[in-house]
């Protein structure tokens, strides 16, 4: 009674500018592995609020700073990346909301072939004007991890 709702075409207009700003990251972070001058602290500082948290598809779970020294050492180490999203879907409400996406990754790292399917949800959260990922969750498939972990022969 004493709440306020904000009128449905609101939250549409939301939805696509959370939308626009995951598109837009992606292609900054595509610009970044291709050996763009991009500053990538700077990019997730752009769209990630500092205190927000990433859980990757191997379960580990790391506070923003941790994925941007990721990220920083991987810049060096790939080569021909691209990347693709693919159904995407958000809802916002009122400040808070969500997307999710599958990431699809392909690059050259160390000189070998990667291709990765990421199904991915951000927790997004308005800040003033601007949308933010508050929380970040991967998971991806079995042919993904063994690219990462490949398994250990028997002894």
């Amino acid at each position: 009674m004493g709440c306020e709702s904000k009128p449905q075409t609101d939250f549409v207009q939301d939805e696509d500018y959370i939308k626009n700003q995951v598109i837009e990251f992606h292609r900054a972070l595509k610009k970044a592995y291709n050996g763009a001058s991009v500053d990538t602290d700077s990019l997730y500082n752009a769209y990630f609020a500092k205190e927000s948290y990433y859980v990757a598809p191997w379960g580990t779970s790391e506070p923003i700073d941790s994925t941007k020294s990721r990220l920083r050492n991987a810049v060096t180490r790939v080569k021909n990346y691209d990347n693709r999203l693919e159904i995407m879907s958000a809802k916002v409400f009122g400040d808070g909301g969500y997307i999710f996406f599958v990431l699809r990754q392909e690059y050259l790292i160390d000189g070998k072939p990667r291709e990765e399917y990421l199904p991915t949800t951000f927790v997004m959260q308005r800040k003033g004007d601007n949308w933010l990922v508050a929380h970040a969750q991967r998971s991806t498939d079995a042919e993904t991890m063994i690219q990462w972990f490949p398994p250990q022969a028997a002894k």
